[in-house]
């Protein structure tokens, strides 16, 4: 599912711009982490880890449709949001070793 969401993050043609307001990232970096999701055993840092929850709770609200994710993701939106927050949850028992200090806006 992560790689299904992170996909239609990347073929959407509205450009970097919105991609970066969506995922914090813009589309060739939600590529990259895309393409770390298939390796046999990756690891994510917390700013990816960002990206992937925000692309999990982010592709639900663009397509509202149940049927319409179901058809294009191939999961249910529900499953996306309890990964979201299972991401969320994780993140809270792992050290905060290497993590980048956010961005002031």
């Amino acid at each position: 599912m992560i790689r299904e969401v992170l996909l239609f993050h990347a073929d959407r043609p509205d450009g970097d711009r919105p991609s970066v307001v969506r995922l914090g990232v813009d589309r060739e970096s939600a590529s990259r982490v895309m393409r770390k999701v298939s390796d046999a055993d990756p690891e994510f840092s917390l700013h990816e880890t960002h990206v992937l929850f925000a692309a999990l709770s982010s592709t639900p609200i663009i397509i509202p449709s149940e049927e319409a994710f179901h058809e294009r993701i191939g999961f249910y939106r529900e499953n996306a949001f309890a990964l979201a927050v299972g991401l969320v949850n994780a993140t809270g028992g792992v050290s905060d070793k290497g993590a980048n200090p956010p961005e002031t806006a």
